[in-house]
């Protein structure tokens, strides 16, 4: 059973945490002695999620005003919170730890974008705006952006770099990363069930449902080789559970029988 819209937005509230709370000396001094396989591998893992939450903070706002119910949009307004904070904490991690060039926060974005996979790049700073666009015009509908956006960018991409993330800190190397990135991960276990309940109460159209399922493969594989290979195949596997779970899967099969 998935909670109610209510409860996610409650829980948003329980869960705030400040990013510039994060202590990232120890990592600002750590990074240059990491090896430089390591540090390549961060640097796209990291880079990626500076230009991925940066674009999740800004493309949100239309996903709210599409609700039908106040709940709802206003576990979307905490969402929206929620992305705005990840935004700034890898903002931080780029300047603090990663030493990427800018004076500020958009510069920092371009600098990150130069080593970011195309793949990502394609998934966050094309298909998710052109969706959030097409949601705010009325040309689709909330149960589409929220396929894309909650299922596989946040479910598959955004998990599994956050995966790879943490299984690569586990030895403390970089602490406060570390511990960011936690939190983060935190916040969008909480995402990820929001959106199920929303694809749940929205039923949609079962031929979406089949493009969800055969997308998730190539979502997992976005962040090429940063990502190891069992981390994309558990992430992927995690997306069917999802939509076998609240039934999604089973009026995708009906319909093409």
């Amino acid at each position: 059973m998935i909670a109610a819209p209510r409860h996610f937005a409650a829980l948003a509230g329980r869960l705030r945490w400040d990013p510039a709370a994060i202590d990232l000396r120890a990592d600002a001094l750590a990074w240059p002695a990491l090896s430089l396989e390591r540090r390549a591998r961060l640097t796209v893992l990291l880079a990626g999620f500076r230009v991925a939450e940066s674009s999740v903070a800004e493309e949100l706002a239309p996903f709210g005003p599409a609700a039908d119910d106040r709940d709802t949009a206003a576990a979307f307004a905490a969402q929206h919170a929620d992305e705005k904070r990840h935004a700034a904490l890898f903002d931080r991690v780029a300047a603090e730890v990663l030493g990427l060039p800018g004076e500020g926060p958009q510069e920092r974005r371009a600098a990150a974008r130069a080593v970011t996979p195309a793949a990502l790049l394609e998934l966050f700073e094309r298909r998710l705006p052109a969706a959030a666009a097409a949601l705010a015009t009325g040309r689709t509908d909330l149960a589409e952006a929220v396929g894309l956006y909650h299922m596989l960018l946040e479910g598959i991409v955004l998990g599994s770099g956050q995966r790879a993330l943490l299984d690569d800190l586990a030895d403390g190397a970089l602490p406060g990363v570390r511990a960011g990135v936690e939190l983060v991960e935190r916040d969008e276990r909480w995402h990820v069930g929001f959106g199920l309940r929303c694809l749940r109460d929205l039923e949609p159209d079962p031929t979406r449902v089949t493009t969800l399922l055969a997308e998730g493969e190539a979502a997992a594989a976005a962040w090429g080789d940063a990502v190891p290979v069992h981390v994309r195949a558990r992430a992927e596997a995690m997306h069917r559970r999802r939509l076998v779970a609240v039934g999604l899967t089973r009026a995708a099969a009906g319909s093409r029988a």
